[in-house]
């Protein structure tokens, strides 16, 4: 069948690098991800999308395991549509952070036990077996949402150092990264698909490390990295250091001049001043807060000395304890810097709905390769459906169910979902031209609720 929906033309200008076959085969698996209202497994799939299934059920199983997928071709062109959805002089902020896809068994390949930041506390940590993916988002503000918005581009497969070999996993996959180093290997791929914009990079505390700090400021030893900052949290008792002296022409030069204050001593000292100010928090609303910033050289035994801002901020309430935030780019003001950090919640988000909606954690592959592309196929469907929403409805507010006892201050991604559902559900509803058509062969056996988007499929008798 030829697409007639929207979203499909969307899909299509994304898998514009695949083969003709691979094409036909994975549009058949993103209409079921898209309609199956349970897990997203091949058989899963299919049962949902079965008008569009015209091969046997293996074809579309060696999509995933055997046929020539270049995921990072993929994500190039849809890192590009997603761009489309920012102003061309704005900097492109990209939110990395990991997610733990909770699986088991002794032949799925590269199951570990990781911590469990869903079941875990500050007082507990919890582990779970599965797999870690570090994801790589584009941060967006659409005016139908009242928040920013991660959508997904790259991601790759985190093991530990033990799970590699045992799992045997592909030889190349077998080397050791850890979390800071997969990081800079996405970001230097995203960052050469636009050569001529600014990036930043946000993660919480575990991207705040020396290594990927080096890595991403005006002095890396990688030119493209050049053009990256980086916003993170800031240990409280961070090693700072004012500039080094002139040099006097005897011996190394200096990389640091003397010891400054740490942030937890700057904030302690009475006399600090402290500015008062309104940014943008989290679930969308506006808090008060007290700041207080400096600069100063951020440095450790055996790496380059960076240059930092960094800033605390105080609840004025007292009801959150202070927090430090930090920057690589020295021309970021503190409240940009707040605002930005902020913005990364947009991809914890992500992760839940991707869970709630799209049945992230029901996937059953097992083989390497099914394994490092069902996750990432799966988070670009998220990115999907929003830019097909942001370019292609014209009244997103007509999309916005309420119920009687809760009314939403804006669209949500279940939203978009049933929007996505009801276009692509009229392919196969609407009339079309030709000899011949599936409504005869739907009508018996489908019944659409179009009002919430959610095929009933019906099994014959």
């Amino acid at each position: 069948m030829e697409p007639v929906s929207t979203i499909m033309t969307v899909f299509a200008s994304v898998a514009a690098v695949l083969t003709a076959p691979t094409a036909q085969n994975l549009a058949v698996l993103f209409r079921g991800a898209l309609l199956a209202p349970g897990a997203r497994t091949v058989t899963g799939c299919l049962v949902a999308a079965w008008p569009w299934v015209t091969r046997h059920w293996s074809a579309y199983a060696n999509v995933l395991r055997r046929a020539r997928l270049p995921l990072p071709r993929l994500a190039e062109q849809l890192f590009r549509v997603i761009v489309e959805l920012l102003p061309e002089d704005a900097v492109i902020d990209l939110a990395a952070d990991e997610t733990l896809v909770r699986r088991w068994g002794p032949r799925v390949v590269g199951v570990g036990m990781h911590r469990d930041a869903v079941r875990s506390s500050h007082a507990r940590n919890e582990v779970s077996p599965g797999h870690k993916w570090v994801v790589l988002s584009v941060v967006v503000r659409l005016p139908f949402v009242h928040r920013a918005l991660a959508l997904p581009v790259a991601s790759v497969l985190y093991t530990t150092k033990k799970h590699g070999a045992r799992n045997r996993a592909p030889r190349p996959y077998r080397r050791h990264r850890t979390l800071g180093e997969l990081t800079v290997v996405l970001v230097r791929m995203v960052v050469r698909w636009a050569p001529e914009r600014r990036f930043r990079v946000i993660g919480d505390g575990a991207y705040g490390t020396h290594d990927l700090a080096d890595a991403l400021n005006e002095a890396s030893r990688h030119p493209s990295l050049r053009r990256v900052g980086l916003v993170s949290r800031f240990n409280h008792d961070a090693a700072l250091y004012a500039p080094p002296p002139a040099y006097s022409g005897r011996g190394r030069p200096r990389v640091k001049g003397r010891r400054l204050r740490t942030p937890r001593a700057v904030a302690a000292d009475p006399r600090t001043r402290w500015t008062r100010l309104a940014v943008d928090w989290y679930g969308a609303t506006r808090k008060a807060v007290r700041v207080c910033s400096r600069t100063g050289l951020w440095y450790r035994c055996g790496s380059r000395a960076t240059p930092v801002r960094w800033v605390v901020v105080r609840d004025p309430e007292g009801r959150r304890a202070d927090e430090v935030f930090f920057t690589t780019d020295l021309g970021m003001l503190p409240q940009q810097i707040v605002e930005t950090f902020v913005r990364r919640w947009g991809l914890e988000t992500t992760f839940q709905e991707a869970r709630r909606h799209l049945g992230l954690e029901s996937l059953r592959n097992r083989c390497s390769r099914a394994v490092r592309r069902s996750v990432p196929l799966l988070l670009a469907t998220y990115s999907l459906v929003v830019v097909w929403f942001a370019k292609h409805v014209r009244r997103p507010e007509e999309h916005k169910r309420d119920t009687p006892w809760y009314t939403k201050p804006s669209l949500a991604f279940s939203d978009l979902l049933a929007a996505a559902r009801q276009d692509l559900l009229g392919e196969i509803l609407l009339p079309r031209s030709g000899p011949k058509t599936v409504e005869s062969k739907v009508s018996p056996w489908l019944d659409v609720p179009l009002t919430q988007g959610l095929p009933s499929i019906r099994r014959p008798a």
